[in-house]
């Protein structure tokens, strides 16, 4: 009965693995196609040419003080 039981969870992982093995090969594709980078090296950082830079980018204006003497 043990045996039974043991085999059992051993055919159970082992089907477990070989799945996951085969959606990696197979269905890895389709969600790394979708992730929306842009180039065929896959680089999310490169820009198109019909991409421009975004107008609030969250940085302000470099403003230099000048201590001024009254």
């Amino acid at each position: 009965m043990l045996a039974g039981l043991i085999r059992t969870l051993g055919t159970i992982i082992l089907v477990w693995f070989i799945f996951r093995w085969l959606d990696r090969m197979f269905g890895g594709r389709r969600r790394r196609s979708g992730n929306g980078s842009s180039g065929k090296d896959g680089n999310p950082n490169q820009k198109t040419p019909g991409e421009s830079e975004p107008k609030d980018n969250k940085l302000g204006d470099y403003i230099d003080f000048e201590e001024v003497e009254d």
